[in-house]
């Protein structure tokens, strides 16, 4: 994930935008993992600029766990038609 962090910055952010935050989200069947990536020397500015709007890990995994079960009860619905 960092290279992609670099590269975004390398080629996308503005000097008025703030540190790049990479967020790598994961379902699978029996897990979801959640990860924030911020570029080295950038964790502190991480944590004062964006971790009160941003959700926690914890939060976006329960998210993903709400919609793979939304999913999955919808391609059971369909099955049951």
């Amino acid at each position: 994930m960092d290279m992609y962090v670099r590269m975004y910055d390398d080629l996308k952010r503005k000097d008025t935008d703030g540190p790049t935050v990479g967020i790598i989200l994961c379902a699978q069947k029996n897990e979801s993992v959640v990860r924030y990536s911020v570029l080295q020397g950038n964790e502190q500015l991480f944590a004062s600029k964006y971790k009160l709007v941003l959700p926690s890990e914890d939060e976006l995994r329960a998210e993903l766990d709400r919609e793979r079960a939304a999913i999955e009860e919808r391609l059971l619905d369909q099955i049951r038609l």
